[in-house]
């Protein structure tokens, strides 16, 4: 599936410029539409799936790269290239993007990402990283949850996290606790736990290991007053600007060697989640 050029700018980051496919479905206009983000990897051949897999439910798909305009090939090696934080600011600078589309109905608009773009789309539920329009559903598979904010606040969109509970590269124990953290934010939530699946259950690839890939599984970032964070395991404090701060914080909690692979099984059964709440959320 070739799709549609799809051009984004980013007013928070001077005007930078994202390049990424629409894939239209075939069924008439409007449509509603699923922005999808892509993991630590960078945006894959494999990740078109769900272009088809939501076409066929009559939803537009959009893609960006997020990483090749800023000179990033992967950050599986390292995190703190680009942040999740980041990345949903240009979630919704997308969603300004695809709501000037005739053809979509932009009260009907998605997010939803896998790995580092799952960590991505539930923080764009939280206001303060929301712009003027709010995405209607927010999915996250296999997201990292370590991060509190000092306001989790959400714009009341439901959110959706689907976790492996074999994953050891970003865990599920600390999104069980973040969907409670969401819940308090305002958010309906729905927390799924898929019995062995590892990361990356939905590649289609088989089990896959990298030595020096990083996992913040064992922290946990608290901002513990606006501008103000720690890691809890190591109580080591930084603002929100101190860049070397957050990489000596990350330093102390971070592990090397992250782990995963593709499951059918798990695989079958998250299609058939992300199908139902598409169904649910965004044709009700």
């Amino acid at each position: 599936m070739q799709g549609e050029p799809l051009v984004v700018a980013l007013p928070h980051a001077g005007g930078l410029v994202l390049g990424g496919t629409l894939h239209p479905p075939a069924a008439k206009p409007p449509w509603p539409v699923m922005l999808f983000v892509h993991g630590s990897g960078g945006l894959l051949r494999w990740h078109r799936r769900y272009a088809e897999l939501l076409g066929a439910e009559g939803v537009a798909v959009a893609m960006l790269d997020h990483f090749g305009p800023r000179g990033i090939r992967r950050t599986v090696t390292d995190q703190e290239q680009l942040s999740s934080e980041t990345m949903a600011r240009d979630a919704h600078a997308a969603l300004a993007v695809l709501a000037a589309d005739p053809r979509i109905d932009a009260a009907r608009a998605g997010v939803m990402g896998v790995s580092k773009g799952g960590s991505t789309a539930w923080r764009a539920a939280l206001r303060r990283f929301a712009g003027p329009r709010r995405f209607a559903l927010h999915l996250a598979l296999y997201p990292g949850c370590e991060t509190r904010y000092h306001d989790m606040t959400t714009t009341g969109a439901p959110i959706v996290l689907i976790v492996g509970l074999a994953d050891s590269y970003t865990g599920h124990e600390p999104c069980f606790e973040l969907g409670v953290a969401l819940r308090a934010g305002g958010s309906p939530v729905e927390m799924y736990g898929l019995p062995g699946a590892m990361h990356g259950w939905d590649s289609g690839a088989g089990r896959w290991s990298h030595p020096a890939g990083v996992t913040y599984a064992k922290c946990r970032f608290v901002e513990i007053a606006p501008g103000r964070w720690r890691e809890a395991s190591s109580g080591i404090e930084w603002d929100a600007h101190d860049l070397e701060g957050r990489r000596r914080a990350v330093g102390q909690c971070r592990c090397l060697g992250v782990a995963g692979g593709g499951c059918p099984e798990s695989r079958a059964r998250s299609d058939a989640i992300l199908r139902a709440e598409v169904r649910r959320r965004l044709f009700a």
